[in-house]
């Protein structure tokens, strides 16, 4: 051992001082958004997964019993940078968000209005150390320090609390992006997380293209662990092919070979669970009702990937703070959304004419709660969305769907005075 101390490797972060304070936002991956992302004519479309309570059922309603539903869709998804820092103020640090609204609508193969959204990503900032200078995302800076100085003491009353020239510990964003959206079901969500870059020349190693997941993993199946699913029993390892069970019926049932009588038959959680492997309607089947991310892998089978970014965001993180999702009185007691996950794919890719164009595909599992299981514990229900879309400029106009718009109550006509841009003002004091 040695009594000499050791250099810390978390050294502050610039001064905030008015020659360097942000005029301008840094969006870091999410400048890669902005626009409007569509599916079109010819392509794959979206498809989602959605367990709901069976109409006259309750809370005290022994579980398994619940309506499937899964349908092909088509969405407009709109980013769009809001170029304005929006400032943080935290005493020793200062932190600078970069803001990116979006907004999507989603409508069936009916053109019927099915989900509609809006809500804001934000660029937290690089949250690396030792800093770097140089870092990937850092021009401008997102991150600064903060220390008090003689005018703060005397303004904000620091005597006897605190001196000129202090500052404390440095605060170290444990994610760089966040995600807040507003669903009109009545559930208000906040996920955080960070992102993953992989390129061909950079990362040599990297995979060719996304992986998006391994056939019947478990954590993308639309049926969980607490439905009574058993992939290695009740799925067939590496084969798309629908087990056996699937073609008998709800009396036949039987989870293994040798099961007691009490839990065979309608009892079985094969039973429960049967209407979703034999789900056949709205474009929407085996095996995607079971595994809907694999409309994206074999979507990406031929295509060339020149480079991708993967985000990955949730509302719950094993340690540190957690995001949230907040439902109102009716979906908290009787349907409660618990958990989302939110993984997006920005990728490059190169057409067979040359062309390179950008690609987003995303898969987003929310978890439902209602009834409880045979165990005495809450039964869990995943909900499921999948996408693949490329911006509308990339996309011939002969391939372009109709633009969707949401029913919105039309304004009367008001005299108003000509809009006026209005420019973020926080500055350093």
């Amino acid at each position: 051992m040695t009594s000499k101390s050791q250099p810390s490797s978390i050294r502050p972060y610039p001064e905030l001082v008015k020659d360097n304070e942000p005029t301008v936002p840094q969006f870091g991956i999410l400048d890669k958004l902005h626009g409007t992302w569509v599916n079109w004519k010819g392509g794959p479309k979206g498809l989602h997964t959605t367990p709901m309570p069976s109409p006259g059922t309750s809370s005290e309603t022994v579980f398994g019993v619940f309506h499937f539903k899964s349908q092909q869709y088509r969405e407009q998804l709109t980013f769009s940078k809001v170029n304005a820092p929006v400032r943080n103020r935290a005493g020793s640090n200062e932190q600078f968000n970069g803001p990116v609204k979006y907004e999507t609508a989603i409508i069936d193969n009916n053109d019927d209005l099915q989900h509609f959204e809006n809500g804001m990503y934000l660029w937290l900032g690089d949250n690396t150390m030792p800093w770097q200078e140089d870092g990937k995302y850092q021009n401008p800076r997102t991150m600064f320090s903060r220390p008090s100085t003689q005018e703060t003491v005397d303004e904000d009353g620091g005597v006897p609390v605190i001196g000129p020239g202090e500052l404390g510990p440095q605060f170290v964003p444990p994610h760089s992006i966040s995600r807040s959206g507003v669903i009109p079901h009545g559930t208000t969500i906040h996920l955080t997380g960070n992102v993953t870059h992989f390129d061909k020349k950079e990362t040599p190693d990297a995979p060719e293209k996304p992986e998006i997941a391994k056939l019947w993993e478990q954590p993308y199946l639309s049926i969980s662990p607490t439905m009574g699913i058993d992939p290695e029993r009740d799925l067939i390892p590496g084969s798309l092919k629908k087990p056996f069970w699937t073609n008998l019926p709800r009396e036949e049932q039987r989870d293994y070979p040798g099961q007691p009588e009490a839990h065979c038959g309608v009892n079985s959680a094969r039973a429960y669970f049967l209407n979703i492997f034999n789900y056949d309607e709205d474009g929407a089947k085996f095996p995607y009702t079971v595994q809907p991310n694999l409309l994206l892998s074999q979507f990406n089978e031929g295509l060339n990937f020149k480079s991708y970014d993967l985000i990955e965001l949730d509302s719950q993180h094993d340690t540190g703070v957690q995001g949230a999702t907040v439902n109102n009185v009716m979906i908290e007691r009787y349907c409660r959304v618990v958990r989302m996950r939110h993984r997006m794919w920005l990728e490059r890719i190169e057409l067979e004419n040359g062309k390179e164009i950008d690609q987003l595909q995303y898969e987003q599992i929310v978890d439902f709660e209602f009834m409880f299981g045979a165990s005495g514990e809450t039964t869990q229900w995943p909900h499921i969305q999948v996408n693949t879309l490329r911006r509308i400029e990339d996309i011939a106009e002969e391939d372009r769907y109709t633009p969707i718009e949401l029913p919105e109550e039309a304004d009367k006509p008001v005299k108003t005075p000509k809009a006026k841009v209005h420019h973020m003002n926080h500055k350093v004091k």
